[in-house]
């Protein structure tokens, strides 16, 4: 009896890790992306304070923003004497 004769290859370790690794990359690119359309289309990863960004409409090029503080954030009150 014959043994059935696989056409494929099996993947090698490190190409399975090379892909686990790529798709939990793009999977957290995913979850702090943000797409936007209109003048200026793009596309930003990060958190309001320290974020970066690509933009193919407008202005098209690659831009960065840490200044560590959140643009959606009200001032805080000052103190009246």
């Amino acid at each position: 009896m014959h043994k059935m004769r696989l056409l494929t290859r099996r993947p090698r370790p490190a190409a399975l890790l090379a892909a686990g690794l790529a798709t939990a990359g793009l999977g957290a690119l995913a979850t702090f992306g943000s797409f936007y359309d209109g003048q200026n289309a793009g596309v930003t990863f990060g958190t309001p304070g320290c974020s970066v960004g690509m933009e193919w409409r407008g202005a098209p090029g690659v831009f960065g923003s840490c200044t560590g503080t959140d643009p959606d954030t009200k001032p805080a009150p000052t103190e009246r004497r």
